[in-house]
């Protein structure tokens, strides 16, 4: 499953390594300046003497304190200037989560009571990830995911192209599965991907693919790597894809789409 250590890794894969926060000494100005300077809505603050995590200066905390420390009887010209306030009269009080907490286990709950999530151990902060940085994350993965399910559903096609009557198809099926006893598919629609390649790579199937598929070897080797890829990525062993791994999704669908 993911953690917030996984997600931490991939935003640094596009992202400066750095993390950027203030210190209980620095002003509200200096808070202000960063943000701007870096287009954050939030920082994080840490002690000035231990380092320890204290919590976050956000645009939403700085507002709510000069609303609630400002005179409300005083003239305009003698409110005071936040900016020269203290960070620490700003902070929202914000857990920090460790680096081993499994996302789809905190829940949606500690996402929902606030934009941000700071990380880290034993008082000290390793990253801050905003509802932005997981959105972004999820989205590139979700593209993997849906990938996946199109070559799936070309897979699955290409079959029903090739055996192209209830009666073959079922055929093919119990040459491909009669050595299991138990679940053992009774349709295209219930199979998974190395289902597909156990019947693709069948002896008495494979003579039907032959002439479509031409090299048996190159077409047992592309459907392996493509087994061992999507359940890397759907049982969450592998994060995120690399270039080579994102071109082999794109030439297989490529591939298929062709041959449909």
């Amino acid at each position: 499953m993911y953690t917030l250590a996984d997600l931490v890794r991939l935003k640094r894969r596009t992202a400066s390594g750095e993390v950027i926060s203030v210190t209980t000494h620095d002003t509200v100005r200096e808070a202000v300046r960063l943000m701007i300077g870096h287009d954050f809505s939030q920082l994080p603050v840490v002690n000035a003497e231990t380092g320890t995590v204290e919590g976050a200066i956000s645009t939403e905390s700085i507002v709510r304190s000069l609303y609630h420390l400002s005179d409300p009887e005083a003239q305009i010209g003698a409110l005071f200037d936040i900016m020269d306030l203290n960070v620490a009269q700003c902070i929202d009080e914000t857990p920090l989560r460790s680096p081993d907490s499994e996302m789809f286990t905190l829940g949606g709950k500690a996402l929902a009571d606030s934009p941000y999530i700071l990380v880290g151990k034993e008082g000290k902060l390793s990253d801050i990830l905003t509802h932005t940085d997981i959105v972004l994350l999820f989205r590139e993965l979700a593209a993997h995911f849906l990938a996946i399910g199109k070559i799936e559903q070309n897979l699955h096609l290409l079959i029903a192209k090739v055996f192209d009557t209830q009666e073959a198809i079922e055929e093919a099926i119990d040459s491909a599965f009669n050595y299991r006893k138990e679940h053992k598919p009774r349709s295209l629609a219930e199979m998974t991907i190395d289902d597909y390649r156990q019947l693709i790579m069948n002896k008495r199937n494979w003579p039907h693919f032959s002439e479509l598929l031409f090299d048996r070897q190159a077409t047992l080797n592309r459907l392996l790597k493509l087994r061992d890829l999507r359940n890397d990525l759907f049982h969450f062993r592998l994060h995120t894809l690399n270039s080579e791994q994102k071109d082999f999704l794109r030439s297989t669908l490529r591939w298929l789409e062709k041959l449909l």
